[in-house]
């Protein structure tokens, strides 16, 4: 939290369709009761991995920014013999409807003999922008605060975490955090796609007799819902997670934002994916916080409507936007809509604002770990890492089907 906090700094609270001005301080003790709740669901969308400072960028630029870096780049680039830039009015994912559809046509009659190259031109755009703004050492922290502060002393229940982004800003905190967390693939050396993974409980003690067992604490499942930059689908067909540089376009499995994204997911590994998130949402009781999305994407949406048709869901949204504007017409009061003139809906400031401050307990965990690591490294050691941290720790960690 940061120090200078105004706990009546004055937020926009929406629920049922009717607004009210509350103080942050509310907010803070409602959200707290949320993350008590065992069924506990985040979405994330590209907004976390985005924060312009002075009007520059230090993370992830967002469809508009990657739009107008494009052009920049390929000033002169064309679809069918037309200059493209300023046809689509910023909007990339039109862009890619278009390129996709003269590929279409080519099939037919050539439009355009190079539309295929273009393509491939667009989506390795995208990916090494992703890429180049994975670096941004503010936006780690903020990912940093974000889980040590969703975190709680005894929780046995995993929390699930959905997001729609590419980069890996979360598997980089979860690592330097060394909280264990599942994110759907098993193997060391070989790293495929599992969703049975997911089903799948961490036991603290397996010197315990099995009716004893009992789950690590604080655990995340992490879906990826639109792929990754350090996924591909090897000559097998399968989908491997593998160090993201020296990836090539066509091994590449990511949903780019293009208007048929929809029906791609309906492909492994999407398909698991999204029926997981289906799955979690429609348990009883469960809430979705969601943070940096704009209800752009139909088959998400569609997927969280469905869960409303369990009394016991609830949806929280941190935003504003035209479509999240529209919630408000369901006059559910089991949909609350948070935000303010002053972005406290922004990531940055749910982290430093809204969410709880790590325990004190945490932190001393996480600095003797950062001691133990150090030593290691002064020692000549290999130090232990990624998920696999929580069996090191217990020694005698064990994994079973739940």
């Amino acid at each position: 939290m940061a120090p200078d906090i105004d706990m009546n700094e004055k937020v926009n609270r929406i629920c049922g369709g009717i607004a009210e001005e509350v103080s942050l301080e509310t907010i803070r003790a409602e959200v707290a009761q949320y993350l008590q709740l065992d069924r506990l669901n985040f979405l994330i969308g590209a907004g976390c991995s985005s924060h312009l400072v002075d009007g520059e960028e230090k993370g992830i630029m967002g469809m508009w920014g990657l739009y107008k870096s494009f052009f920049e780049h390929y000033p002169d680039f064309e679809i069918a013999g037309v200059k493209a830039n300023g046809l689509f009015d910023g909007n990339l994912e039109a862009m890619l409807g278009t390129i996709n559809a003269v590929a279409t046509v080519n099939g037919l009659t050539e439009v355009d003999a190079s539309i295929d190259e273009k393509a491939s031109i667009v989506r390795e755009f995208i990916r090494s922008s992703v890429i180049g703004g994975m670096s941004g050492e503010e936006v780690a922290s903020f990912y940093r605060g974000f889980f040590q502060g969703v975190v709680s002393q005894g929780r046995r229940a995993p929390i699930n975490i959905f997001t729609t982004n590419y980069d890996l800003y979360a598997e980089q905190a979860l690592d330097s955090l060394r909280f264990p967390y599942n994110n759907g693939f098993s193997g060391t050396y070989r790293r495929s796609f599992d969703p049975a993974s997911y089903r799948y409980a961490l036991v603290e003690d397996l010197r315990l007799s099995r009716d004893a067992w009992g789950r690590v604490p604080n655990y995340f499942n992490l879906y990826k819902l639109h792929g990754s930059v350090s996924w591909i689908r090897d000559e097998a067909d399968d989908v491997r997670e593998v160090d993201y540089t020296g990836i090539t376009d066509d091994q590449t499995v990511m949903i780019y934002p293009t208007p048929l994204k929809d029906r791609s997911t309906l492909m492994t590994p999407y398909s698991d994916l999204f029926r997981s998130m289906e799955n979690a949402l429609l348990q009883n009781n469960s809430v979705l916080i969601v943070m940096g999305y704009s209800f752009g994407d139909d088959h998400i949406n569609r997927l969280i409507y469905n869960a409303l048709a369990v009394p016991t869901f609830r949806l929280v949204v941190f935003g504003s936007s035209e479509n999240i504007n529209k919630l408000n017409e369901l006059g559910d009061s089991r949909i609350v809509i948070i935000n303010s003139k002053d972005k406290i809906h922004y990531f940055s400031n749910l982290v430093n604002k809204v969410f709880p401050n790590a325990s004190d307990e945490l932190l001393e965990e996480l600095r003797v770990r950062e001691v133990a690591k150090n030593l290691s490294r002064v020692l000549g050691l290999e130090p232990d890492g990624g998920v696999m941290v929580a069996q090191d720790d217990t020694r005698e960690t064990g994994q079973t089907n739940e």
